[in-house]
């Protein structure tokens, strides 16, 4: 199921200092982008062989279950 961009949660035209413009582009280019991307990474991991994709792809449980390197 895709991911779909939220409605933005304030009225930009009433935010003091900041001009509508410029909330709207942050809003679009941002947190679109930031949707558009998670939606891509989505699809990637629906198609992806587990079996045959390399560790760093399929994340290996091996890799994420070993403790940190201490200092």
């Amino acid at each position: 199921m895709p991911y779909s961009m939220k409605p933005l949660g304030c009225d930009p035209a009433k935010i003091k200092g900041m001009s509508e413009r410029l909330i709207v582009s942050h809003y679009d280019n941002n947190y679109g982008g930031a949707v558009k991307r998670l939606n891509l990474i989505e699809e990637q991991i629906a198609e992806l062989d587990f079996e045959k994709a390399p560790g760093f792809q399929s994340m290996d449980s091996s890799a994420s279950n070993s403790s940190p390197r201490t200092r």
